[in-house]
């Protein structure tokens, strides 16, 4: 790889624009978010990268030259090692990031199981419940618009690839409520364990936010409640430990 220009001023039109992708404001502006694991990249081939920016001393190494060969050259990006850390969320960079369209759907499903997020907010826990649904086979993730942001950085690091194979899908409460779908919601009181309830298709769990649990909407209209046994020492589990619970015993 030789000949590129490298870019090594702030005031650039395309370093601005890329570093604006760090906000959530600009990622929904245009519908572009950011990954920086070079495997994840790898695994995501297939899917078209947008665009792809190296450091220079990335660029220099040829190291990441499978992923530079599928890639427009008119896409391909080089900024000098110091403004190239400013574009990364990252504390600690390979020197790669790769620029991907949204991937979230429309719901057009009339069977299958799946979950509804229902005000998550740490991205860490939605990340790593879109990994557990993806490895246990779940037809697919709902989120709801109160819930942080999927294309968050930190969501897209802790999901690995898993957020390019499992269907995601927004959908408001009022939504999910109108669907021809079984509603089951997560509580503690007058619920069935998650050990004996029969899954069935067309199920839909609802896992509530980390600290104040399901909605009181969506509580008013499930049709029915789920808990997962745990011992009387432990208050309660992570949301991202529950839903992966709740995952296995919907798919086993």
């Amino acid at each position: 790889m030789r000949g590129k220009m490298i870019i090594t001023s702030k005031n650039n039109n395309t370093y601005k624009f890329l570093k604006g992708l760090l906000e959530k404001k600009h990622r929904q502006e245009n519908k572009l978010f950011m990954v920086e694991k070079p495997v994840v990249i790898e695994e995501a081939e297939g899917i078209k990268i947008r665009y792809l920016a190296l450091s220079e001393s990335a660029y220099r190494s040829n190291k990441f030259e499978k992923i530079v060969k599928n890639v427009d050259q008119d896409k391909l990006f080089v900024f000098s090692d110091n403004i190239f850390k400013n574009l990364c969320d990252a504390v600690t960079s390979p020197g790669i990031i790769a620029y991907y369209s949204y991937l979230h759907r429309d719901f057009d499903r009339t069977s299958g199981k799946f979950l509804y997020l229902d005000d998550i907010r740490e991205p860490g826990n939605l990340g790593g419940i879109i990994r557990s649904a993806d490895a246990l086979g779940l037809d697919g993730l709902i989120i709801s618009p109160e819930s942080c942001d999927l294309y968050n950085p930190k969501t897209v690091r802790s999901s690995m690839s898993s957020i390019f194979r499992l269907p995601i899908y927004f959908m408001a409460r009022e939504d999910l409520v109108g669907l021809d779908f079984n509603i089951l919601a997560t509580s503690l009181e007058n619920s069935t364990s998650t050990r004996d309830y029969d899954f069935k298709d067309k199920d839909i769990v609802v896992i509530g936010n980390e600290a104040k649990g399901v909605s009181d909407f969506l509580m008013s209209h499930a049709r029915g409640f789920l808990n997962i046994p745990i011992s009387d020492k432990v208050d309660s589990l992570n949301a991202n430990v529950a839903a992966s619970i709740i995952i296995y015993e919907m798919m086993k």
